[in-house]
């Protein structure tokens, strides 16, 4: 889904909806408000949503692989919202799921790094847009390869990204040396269990792709490694009921893709929980993707700053 028919959709639903002190025309039917906060470089969305979102018992917004594309694609005709509209976005659809008394997931894939200026021209890299990122309250989120290529870029993701999130920041299979100790230790959480606010018990993995180009500092460990490991088959046999997992992962959901390691996952908690319905959510191939096995669906969306995935479950 484009952001600017998606900006278009919270503008046609809340777009009467302001306050008499704001400025602009005092009609309701004519405040342009939401239009005079726009960059003035942006241009107007080309197309218009093709009908409104389905929504489900529980739905999902996805990014990934920002690349510090924050300010949108200027210069791109048929594009026409950056980061803040975005931000907008989440907020207006969580006080909307509220109100239809559905749950709203919004998940991040990681790569916040390498691409545009924005992330580029800092030292360390994303230092700026780093902040400007975390201005969405991300559900869950997956580290990409691109935080683990420079040594200080991986310990400012830990410090800025992982402790902001906290256990929400998901690196399953991804450790980061402690300068204090010498020991590799978890870069965010293993997994996370939490219940939604509707009552939906959910166990979350973020798992990356077997990437090897990481600096030394950073460790990560093959999924068909993982799978094995005891803390892993705790988990997906966890003591408190399981309505869903999800697995989320800068990691390729597309079939035929070699570096994928998301079937390598499914099959393991598939092996062990054969009747609990999985979700996954990847990035990394900047192209588009789904994916339904039986009761299981399987999304990849496209580089963030330009596509947010809807998905909703019924």
């Amino acid at each position: 889904m484009l952001l600017s028919p998606i900006f278009l959709l919270v503008v046609h639903i809340f777009g009467t909806i302001a306050c008499s002190g704001c400025y602009g025309p005092s009609d309701l039917n004519q405040h342009a408000r939401l239009v005079r906060r726009m960059q003035p470089e942006a241009l107007n969305a080309t197309t218009k949503p093709r009908g409104p979102l389905e929504w489900g018992q529980i739905n999902f917004l996805h990014t990934t692989d920002t690349h510090g594309w924050l300010a949108g694609h200027l210069k791109e005709r048929n594009y026409g919202a950056d980061w803040g509209d975005f931000v907008s976005f989440v907020k207006h659809m969580r006080r909307k799921a509220d109100r239809l008394n559905v749950d709203l997931l919004v998940i991040d894939t990681g790569d916040l790094h390498d691409g545009n200026g924005l992330t580029d021209v800092t030292t360390p890299n994303g230092a700026i847009s780093d902040g400007i990122f975390t201005e969405i309250d991300y559900d869950l989120l997956a580290i990409g390869n691109h935080e683990l290529y420079v040594t200080e870029v991986a310990y400012h993701s830990q410090a800025n990204i992982s402790r902001l999130y906290g256990d929400k920041y998901l690196t399953s299979n991804v450790q980061l040396l402690n300068r204090d100790t010498g020991e590799f230790q978890d870069f965010g959480s293993k997994y996370r269990y939490f219940t939604t606010k509707h009552g939906l018990r959910i166990m979350a993995f973020g798992v990356l792709f077997d990437f090897t180009g990481n600096s030394n500092v950073s460790r990560v460990t093959k999924a068909e490694d993982m799978v094995k490991q005891p803390w892993f088959r705790s988990a997906v046999n966890f003591r408190k009921p399981i309505d869903l997992f999800l697995i989320i992962g800068h990691n390729p959901v597309r079939l035929g893709v070699s570096s994928g390691t998301f079937g390598t996952v499914y099959k393991s908690i598939r092996e062990m929980r054969p009747d609990v319905p999985i979700q996954t959510f990847g990035g990394h191939t900047h192209i588009p993707g789904f994916r339904c096995v039986r009761r299981d669906v399987n999304r990849d969306s496209s580089p963030g700053a330009i596509v947010k995935r809807w998905d909703g479950l019924p």
